[in-house]
């Protein structure tokens, strides 16, 4: 366990980039999805947009992928993806929620 705590002591900054990320990305989702209700597509924007700039980042480095100047593209690939991800959940839950009325 110590370990763990070691090799994430030492990322703070790529964890709270990540967590900024997330909750940036949720926000817009959620506001897109309030505020175009009736472009059901334009809530799925933001989470592709994100992922698209995630793979495009990777698909850059892809051919010197373990040097480590690349680790700060490997953590926007990262966080682009994962945000993107998230993003595209809380859309597909504000559909069911919207679709049901």
């Amino acid at each position: 366990m110590s370990k763990v705590m070691e090799a994430v002591g030492g990322n703070t900054e790529f964890i709270l980039l990540s967590i900024y990320g997330i909750i940036i990305a949720i926000a817009v989702t959620i506001v897109l999805s309030i505020v175009a209700k009736r472009l059901k597509f334009a809530k799925y924007l933001p989470g592709i947009v994100l992922i698209t700039i995630g793979i495009f980042v990777l698909f850059s480095v892809i051919s010197d992928l373990f040097n480590p100047e690349n680790v700060d593209a490997l953590a926007v690939f990262l966080i682009g993806c994962s945000s993107g991800v998230i993003s595209l959940l809380v859309a597909l839950i504000f559909g069911i929620i919207q679709g049901g009325k």
